[in-house]
């Protein structure tokens, strides 16, 4: 259905922005019966869980696999209900990657057992403390799923009772976390290996969120979607069009219409004006509260919380085209961290400098789906967290790109691909195609402020409750995706999304039609 400009439309709920969180509430939305408009401002849905096309390869533009689509994941359960779960093809990612500490790596396996029988065995008076942390890191993900939300002060009194592990660590990091498991700190750090799937190191994430991540990918396991990351955001947005929903992309949504403190609608940039029932934000949340609302229509101590709040680091990304086949190299993962040393803390402190010399990541997603390439050809993609700052915002000159900001991104992009060298030797001798992106790249296409990769930074103080909760200060206003309660990565904005979605349709249900 085509909406025409400056025609008024009326909504059940209208949902800003097509992330997958955004398109996980909106296909269950549309599915529970009610009518539903999803509007995103860029060309294609998925938020970061998009591709693009390059002279025959499909690069990912910043998802590069998904946790939970195994047929017991979390992920693959919301698919199941949309009844669109056969309509992907997937690899399982096995081993997750591997992890250079200078000279020394070590593969991780998916599977648990392995990998506790792997690390007991490198350390074996280690071996009862390994057990134990996987158990609690199994024990916080059980009484999270039972964890009331939103969390009433009634519900806060009996917390430290029928929750005693979310009461003991979710002020916690995670380094303090291991601390009472792990005595080798070589082992902590390989345990840690995989800290920039949430952002932080573990002397500064939480504890609950670096936790969840370790049971998405020990317990529930990494896929790629067969023919790259676009492939699951385009199947949720199938299914929001299966149940009758709408989606309409390269429209902007620029206000969020309140009146008497409650979400009324939403106007575009199209000059369209949208009114519903319900309004859902999947965008980032400084634009939503500081920019889409006009000032006054909130209260100041909402307004001085949210602006307290820090964003996630964020990240810059190289493509590479390739003419070599890495297992030729001896690569047969598809990820792989290359850290200097052992010395996580360190190794954060380099990135945020941007030490580009010192370690990147790697992914080869050709390993797993051939059909992204060329024949004989392969993706390599580069990826180092960085800040937004760097370089006084990546030498812009007043907020525009200039010959300074192209002559920096180009120099950091061959820093990093000397680097990764280190791991595939003669990398740069086989390049055919590059590309490389900058945070203000990333914000510029997903509108997250500073181009944040997780929304907030998941520190212990911006992590679990202490997010934006789904349901905000304004009535009928809802949030969906990572600025919320579930933190950053695809499953945890799915399951954000169901979240919403569940408390929509309950309220919907109370109301009178």
């Amino acid at each position: 259905m085509v909406m025409e400009e400056n025609e008024v439309k009326k909504y059940d709920v209208v949902i800003i922005g097509a992330g997958l969180g955004g398109l996980t509430c909106g296909a269950i939305l549309a599915k529970s019966g009610l009518k539903t408009l999803v509007i995103e401002q860029h060309s294609i849905p998925g938020g970061y869980c998009t591709s693009f096309k390059r002279n025959g390869f499909i690069f990912d533009a910043a998802v590069h696999f998904s946790e939970g689509l195994g047929e017991r994941g979390r992920f693959y359960q919301i698919l199941k209900e949309l009844e669109v779960e056969k309509e992907i093809e997937l690899h399982k990612i096995d081993p997750l990657y591997r992890v250079f500490f200078g000279d020394e790596s070590f593969s991780i396996p998916a599977d648990l057992n392995e990998y506790i029988s792997m690390l007991s065995k490198k350390f074996p008076k280690e071996e009862k403390g390994i057990s134990k942390l996987f158990n609690t890191i199994k024990g916080l993900k059980e009484e999270a799923e039972k964890l009331p939300n939103p969390l009433l002060i009634w519900d806060k009194i009996f917390v430290p009772l029928k929750f005693p592990l979310i009461f003991k660590y979710y002020k916690k990091t995670f380094a303090e976390m291991l601390a009472d498991f792990i005595e080798d700190d070589k082992l902590r750090s390989i345990i840690s290996s995989g800290w920039p799937y949430v952002g932080l190191p573990p002397s500064k994430v939480s504890a609950t969120q670096m936790a969840g991540y370790l049971y998405s990918a020990h317990f529930e396991g990494h896929y790629y979607p067969k023919g790259g990351s676009q492939v699951l955001a385009n199947i949720l947005a199938k299914a929001l069009k299966k149940y009758g929903g709408e989606l309409q992309l390269g429209n902007k949504v620029t206000k969020i219409l309140i009146e008497n403190n409650k979400a009324m609608g939403v106007e575009t940039a199209k000059g369209d004006k949208i009114n519903a029932k319900y309004v859902v934000s999947n965008a980032d949340a400084r634009q939503t509260f500081l920019k889409m609302i006009e000032p006054g229509k909130l209260n100041s101590k909402f307004l001085n919380s949210l602006n307290q709040m820090g964003p996630s680091v964020s990240f810059f990304q190289v493509w590479l085209g390739v003419d070599m086949n890495p297992r030729d190299k001896g690569i047969n993962e598809y990820e792989i961290f290359c850290y200097p040393s052992y010395d996580t803390d360190h190794i954060y402190d380099s990135c945020l400098q941007g030490k580009f010399e010192l370690g990147c990541g790697i992914n080869i997603p050709t390993l797993n789906d051939t059909t992204l390439a060329p024949d004989n050809k392969h993706i390599i993609g580069l990826i180092y967290p960085v800040p937004y700052t760097y370089n006084e915002n990546w030498g812009t000159e007043n907020g525009k790109k200039g010959s300074s900001y192209k002559k920096l991104k180009d120099e950091k992009m061959h820093q990093l691909i000397k680097t990764a060298e280190r791991v595939i030797p003669e990398l740069s001798k086989h390049i055919i195609l590059s590309d490389a992106a900058t945070p203000l790249t990333l914000e510029r296409y997903t509108q997250n402020s500073e181009g944040a990769a997780y929304g907030w930074a998941s520190t212990p103080d911006q992590s679990g409750t202490s997010r934006l909760q789904p349901e905000t200060p304004v009535k009928n206003l809802y949030l969906a995706g990572h600025w919320t309660t579930s933190g950053g990565g695809t499953i945890t904005v799915a399951l954000s999304g169901r979240t919403t979605a569940e408390m929509i349709i309950k309220v919907h249900s109370k109301s009178p039609h």
